[in-house]
């Protein structure tokens, strides 16, 4: 009985020593490339210094808006041993490069401010209205500020009508019926 507890106490060990535990790492709130390629470190926040310069893509031109996949993000994630959990509903992420000069204000929402929004109260957004077998895309004005994954409130302007809805990336949104 003892040899067989040993033995398997062994066989645990064994086993669970060739286990790695992944860093869990997250989206940035705000995905901006600021070279030719969009960089791991670019779009994930706590990452090893050795994996935050690997390139994913490349990058839109200055002053435009690309997007980027969210199964190459977790694929990209999963090659470099690191644990990442898609945000539920995003399939795509977009990603911001400067270009020329401008002038910001701090983004507020509800009076408090908002500092890396990624909407802007006033802006013109693509919302993406997603049901079970089906998804609208539609454009909205945001009626308040808001960073990726913070909830705001779009006018849809055909019917003046109200939606609540999680920003997604620069520009964009979601909502669920």
């Amino acid at each position: 009985m003892l040899l067989r507890l040993c033995i398997a106490i062994c066989l645990y060990f064994v086993c669970s020593a060739g286990l790695a535990h992944a860093q869990t790492i997250n989206l940035r709130p705000r995905i901006e490339a600021n070279g030719a390629a969009v960089t791991m470190g670019d779009v994930f926040e706590g990452l090893p210094s050795d994996v935050a310069g690997r390139a994913l893509s490349p990058a839109p031109a200055p002053g435009q808006i690309g997007q980027l996949q969210m199964t190459v993000l977790a694929a990209a994630a999963s090659a470099a041993g690191l644990d990442f959990t898609p945000p539920p509903g995003v399939n795509t992420v977009q990603v911001i490069r400067p270009g020329g000069a401008r002038a910001t204000l701090p983004a507020t929402n509800g009076g408090r401010t908002v500092a890396d929004a990624a909407v802007r109260r006033g802006d013109f957004v693509n919302l993406v209205y997603a049901m079970p077998g089906m998804s609208l895309n539609m454009r909205a004005r945001a009626l308040e500020d808001g960073a990726v994954g913070q909830g705001i409130r779009l006018l849809n302007t055909s019917s003046n009508r109200t939606i609540d809805a999680v920003v997604t990336g620069p520009g964009a949104a979601r909502a669920n019926p």
